[in-house]
Parts: structure tokens; C-alpha cells; sequence
């Protein structure tokens, strides 16, 4: 049974129940069930300033977080888009779904499997896809998983099909993420339009919205003004930017997809281990910074819109995996490390009580001319000439002015004003381990909608359930101090306020790790072999390639990683054959730069968490520590 410290399972099941039916009758009215909104970013990592990353300008975001939960240790199940996307958005794993690249379609694959959006639409609820929610391609049968996931056929941006194209060659007149934002916010003032315009006020029909964003994802194309945000002078580089000592092979991510990419060919480092220079390395940082606030300033504008017009809606913002900005030597995704499957999770219950706190895009470019004492122009999206990517950023400055390798660039770190809004106020955060695959329980028992019940350890056959775990437990004791629930939540909830009093960090109301909803979370990566090549694509094998799968268990104190041999007709690993292991002590290196598997005085330890991992991955909320 799942543990969950001081709460036992039949309490835990009446505490639910209470909650939800507190939720659905108190805080949503009369109106019955909430509306969604579900934000998804593309390659997002906790580079946000509500996660305390001091370099990250984020306004919006932060304001969202400040109003709802922070969950700071979430993670994905796989570093890859689709095999993520489509994990979270059927809340099963990927050995279930048995999508590990961006070749198959689940339904066909795997089992014919309800969605987040489904389940939704099955309940009454219109659901509405804008810019990249499922991977598209055959991953969502090239439909964005039509008819069963979406009421409407699902919106993605024209620009988006010219990704690639160099900045001058932009057609359009505009970006993917700036139309993205521009039909959601349409589709949100004509829905409500049509609400008002409703005989009967009673009959509304509550909404499912999944705004997908691209950026931070490469190619770094953006207005050009968001670099201004970040001097190159202010952009550290990473503090673990060399070779962990003691990776194995196998684990090397080496960065193909930049390596394919004309920039960084031009660089000329060698494969698979050489570094890139730190001049070069800066100017990346500086670009996927500068991306982060780009795509806030547009959720600005989204948030702006959806609160002012559905002030009672229930909001989801997570990423889909992490990214590698230098640490261990790595870009990209595309491995077991912390870096790249930790993601933002963050849940807003907002309500018609707040006041708009949001800065749009135009608000937040008005704030760089007027910090710059450039004249604003307010269609200044429209003209080609006013956008760049950092590609050519690079090209059109660092290729003519080369620095002297053999000089240190002084890192000088410098803010706007208005950039750091929240930077003395304090966000509730939940300090244990979740993962993506407790999104959609979660935002069903928020909602109000009947409750997932949990896979079987064979679940091909059955259609809706959920290898995660609900955390709308947790998350409305966060948020209420109204709920009556059991003497142990009483205690709970205590203890919460008296930490909200006592911590003086930016992230300071939370929940301790001895009371959690599970004791370890799952991520996974296939390799086609056990050294990094670039044909087959040691990054992004197709399943027919690959022979490996790392598995990694994530546990309060480690991380523990078991590189198997995999049968990739019967998706079955063989832990008779391990092929090279993993484990990282977080309690002295939180960063995983030294791999101690080999050390002795682990040696008990780490046959232990290979027990656990192998009995856990169907059911991980089972494991203790």
C-alpha cells in the first residue's frame, strides 16, 4: 500500500473525498466544476525565480507560483518530448505506453489508453489545444490525437513549420509562441462571449485549455530584444561544466542535436567528449535565459486574460523534462541526470478574489526600452527586421570579434528594477518527490471529477487509470485553512504554519520530507549501445536501435541508475545483465558529479535501491527509502 508517514490509506481516501467535495461546493460556487487551464513549455527546466534561480527573470510565472504551490522536486519520465508528453498526458509510464522515441502512435502501439484531455471531454468539459500539447507526428497520429482528445480541431502556429529557416527568411511576420498566445487568447474572449450570451446562466459548460510553448526548445529564435535582458557579462557559466568522475559511457548524453546544427559544427570540437569554449557556452546560457522570459512574458498575456475573464480557474504550468546548460559537459536533455528530468510543477487555484498581477508582452518589452532608452514601438512584431536568434548572434559578433580564449570574462551580474517584483515574497512550495504521471490524477480530483483509479500491474486492456498518485491532498492543505479533516492532518497543518512563520528563504512555506505521498519517482533512457555514437543517433535511438535502457530511481537522498540490457520486441530489460550502474549521494553532491557505485562503504546501500527499483518501477509510490 502506498505510505504515506502518518496517514494511513483508509484516512487518506476520506480526506480526499472531503477535500474534493469542499472544493467543488466552496470555492467553484455554483458553477459545479472549474474551468483548466493546463500551460505546458517545451524543454523547460526550474530556471524560474520562484524556484530560487537568481538569474532567471520570470515575473509572471512568479506571480502564478505566488498564488499557488510550488512542487519542487517533480520530475519527468523520460528527457525526450514524446515519450514524455505521451506519459503525463496518460498518466502511465513509459514501459507501458512502449513509446520511447517519436515513431509510434500509442493507441496502436501500446493500448487504447484516455487522456488528460479525454477524460475531461468524457465529463462534460470542452477541451481546446493551442501550439504544442501532444508531439506531433505519427506520436498523436497525426491529429493531435483526434477525435478523442479535443472538442475543436487542435490550433497550431503557421510560423511554426519555418523553425528552421535563418531569422532574415522569416515568414509570417510573426513567431509560433506569438500566435499561440494570440489564438488562446481570442478563443478565451469569444467562449466567454458566447457564456454571456447563454439564456440559461446556469447551463454553463466548463472549459479544458492546453496552451503548449515551444521555447525554450532549439532553435533559439526569439525577439532580440529579450537579450537585452541577460548582458553577456552576467551569464555565469555552469559550476559542474566538466566530465563527472566516474560516468560510465553508456550515460553520456552527447549532444547530437547541436552537434547537427551549423553554429556549433563550425566550433569543430571533437567527438563525443570535447567541450564546447566558454565564450561559446555563455552565449547558449544567455539565449535559453532569454527564451525562459520571452515565453513568460507571452504566459503573461494568457494569464492576464483567463483570470480576468474566468477569475475561478484551476491552473496547471509544468515543463516537459529538464535541459543541460553545460553541467557534467552536457547540453541538451537526453539522459538520467537531475538536470535534465527535473521540471517546474506548479498549481494555481485561482480565485476572483485576486487582482490581475500579470505583465504582458508588451508591458515587459516597454520595461527593456524604457531601462535601454529606446523609443517603443508597439507593433514592433510585425517587422523581420526586429527579430534574431542566437545562432545569429553569434555568427554576426563572436565569428568577427573573437575574445582571447587565455582572457576571464568578467561576470558582473545586473538586474532591472522591475524584473525582481517578487524577489522578498515567500511561495508555498511541496518539498516531496513527484512526478509527471500525478498530473493527471491530480487535476481530476481538483476538478471535482471522479477519481483515477490505480493501473494493475497489467494495464494493456484498461482504458482509463493512472500509474501516479493524486496530489490534491497535499496540495489543499497548502491552500486552505477552512478544511476539517483528521487529527493527523490537524497536526499537519500545525506544523505548516508554524514553518510559514519560522523560514526566511524565498521558497519558505512547505511541507517536510517524512510526510509525503511517495518515497521515490522513475525516469528512464534507452541507448543503442553501450558507447555514444552519432549513427544510430545515441540520444534519440529508434526503437529498432535500441539494446540498453537506463533505469533511475530517485529517492530523497540518491539517485540510483541501472543500465540493462533491453529486448526491444518484448520491451522487457534484463537485470541478469547489468550493464553499468549509477548512484549519487544528493546529501554531498546534489549536483551528481561523482558516481560512488564502486565505493565500498555504498555497496550495501546501493544493492538495496537495485531492489527497490526493481519492485518499484510499476508502482512506485510503494518504495520507503
Amino acid at each position: 500500500m502506498t505510505n504515506f508517514g502518518r496517514w494511513d490509506v483508509f484516512r487518506m481516501r476520506q480526506l480526499v473525498l472531503a477535500i474534493v467535495l469542499f472544493v467543488v461546493n466552496s470555492v467553484f460556487g455554483g458553477f459545479g466544476h472549474p474551468n483548466v487551464l493546463l500551460i505546458v513549455v517545451d524543454d523547460l527546466r526550474p530556471a524560474l525565480g520562484c524556484y530560487g534561480d537568481s538569474l532567471a527573470l520570470t515575473p509572471n510565472i512568479d506571480s502564478l507560483a505566488l498564488h499557488g504551490t510550488i512542487l519542487t522536486r517533480a520530475f519527468a519520465q523520460q528527457a525526450l518530448c514524446g515519450p514524455s508528453r505521451t506519459s503525463f498526458l496518460t498518466s502511465r509510464r513509459p514501459d507501458t505506453t512502449r513509446l520511447y522515441d517519436v515513431h509510434f502512435y500509442w493507441r496502436e502501439h501500446a493500448g487504447n489508453f484516455t487522456t488528460l484531455p479525454q477524460y475531461f471531454k468524457e465529463h462534460g468539459y470542452h477541451t481546446v489545444s493551442a501550439g504544442k500539447i501532444f508531439h506531433p507526428g505519427i506520436v498523436s497520429n497525426h491529429s493531435d490525437d483526434q477525435p478523442y482528445s479535443w472538442s475543436e480541431a487542435a490550433y497550431h502556429p503557421p510560423t511554426q513549420a519555418h523553425k528552421q529557416d535563418p531569422v532574415e527568411k522569416q515568414p509570417g511576420g510573426s513567431l509560433p509562441d506569438i500566435e499561440t498566445t494570440e489564438f488562446a487568447t481570442v478563443w478565451l474572449k469569444r467562449w466567454a462571449a458566447q457564456e454571456k450570451a447563454r439564456p440559461d446562466k446556469g447551463s454553463k459548460q466548463p472549459f479544458f485549455l492546453a496552451v503548449g510553448y515551444h521555447k525554450p526548445h532549439i532553435p533559439l529564435k526569439f525577439p532580440w530584444q529579450f537579450l537585452d535582458a541577460y548582458p553577456i557579462g552576467s551569464i555565469p557559466l555552469a559550476p559542474n561544466s566538466r566530465y563527472p568522475h566516474g560516468l560510465p559511457s553508456v550515460a553520456w548524453n552527447p549532444w547530437n542535436d547541436l552537434r547537427y546544427r551549423e553554429d556549433i559544427a563550425a566550433l569543430n570540437v571533437s567527438f563525443p567528449y570535447g567541450p564546447l569554449p566558454d565564450y561559446y557556452a555563455r552565449y547558449i546560457r544567455q539565449g535559453y535565459y532569454a527564451a525562459i522570459t520571452y515565453t513568460d512574458a507571452l504566459i503573461g498575456d494568457l494569464l492576464s486574460t483567463v483570470t480576468s475573464l474566468f477569475p475561478d480557474t484551476l491552473i496547471a504550468l509544468i515543463g516537459d523534462h529538464g535541459w543541460s546548460l553545460g553541467e557534467h559537459q552536457e547540453w541538451s536533455k537526453f539522459s538520467n541526470f537531475e538536470v535534465a528530468t527535473r521540471v517546474p510543477f506548479i498549481v494555481t487555484k485561482w480565485s476572483s478574489q485576486k487582482d490581475n498581477v500579470f505583465q504582458g508582452y508588451n508591458d515587459i518589452l516597454r520595461n527593456f526600452y524604457t531601462f535601454k532608452k529606446y523609443s517603443f514601438k508597439k507593433n514592433w512584431s510585425s517587422s523581420l527586421q526586429n527579430k534574431i536568434s542566437l545562432e545569429d548572434t553569434v555568427k554576426n559578433n563572436i565569428y568577427k570579434t573573437k575574445p582571447n580564449k587565455k582572457r576571464k570574462l568578467e561576470v558582473k551580474p545586473k538586474r532591472n528594477s522591475w524584473t525582481r517584483i517578487h524577489a522578498n515574497k515567500t511561495f508555498n512550495s511541496y518539498e516531496g518527490l513527484v512526478e509527471l504521471v500525478d498530473l493527471f490524477p491530480t487535476l481530476v480530483d481538483l476538478a471535482g471529477l471522479p477519481a483515477l483509479s490505480s493501473c494493475p500491474e497489467e494495464s494493456k486492456d484498461v482504458r482509463v487509470c493512472t500509474q501516479g498518485s493524486s496530489l490534491a491532498p497535499i496540495l489543499n492543505l497548502l491552500w486552505d485553512d477552512d478544511v476539517s479533516i483528521a487529527s493527523e492532518g490537524n497536526d499537519l497543518k500545525r506544523l505548516l504554519k508554524k514553518q510559514k512563520t519560522s523560514r526566511t528563504n524565498r521558497i519558505t512555506s512547505h511541507i517536510p520530507y517524512d510526510i509525503q505521498v511517495k518515497k521515490a519517482v522513475f525516469s528512464q533512457y534507452p541507448r543503442p549501445g553501450p558507447e555514444p555514437t552519432l549513427h544510430p543517433d545515441s540520444d534519440q535511438p529508434p526503437m529498432r536501435d535500441t539494446t540498453i535502457m537506463g533505469y533511475s530511481m530517485r529517492t530523497n537522498r540518491y539517485r540510483y541508475t541501472a543500465w540493462l540490457n533491453f529486448n526491444n520486441i518484448t520491451f522487457k530489460p534484463d537485470w541478469s545483465h547489468v550493464v553499468a550502474e549509477e548512484l549519487y549521494d544528493h546529501f554531498v553532491d546534489d549536483q551528481e558529479d561523482h558516481n560512488i557505485c564502486r565505493k565500498k562503504a555504498y555497496r550495501f546501500i546501493k544493492q538495496q535501491l537495485q531492489k527497490k527499483i526493481r519492485k518499484g518501477l510499476q508502482f512506485a509510490s510503494h518504495l520507503v527509502h
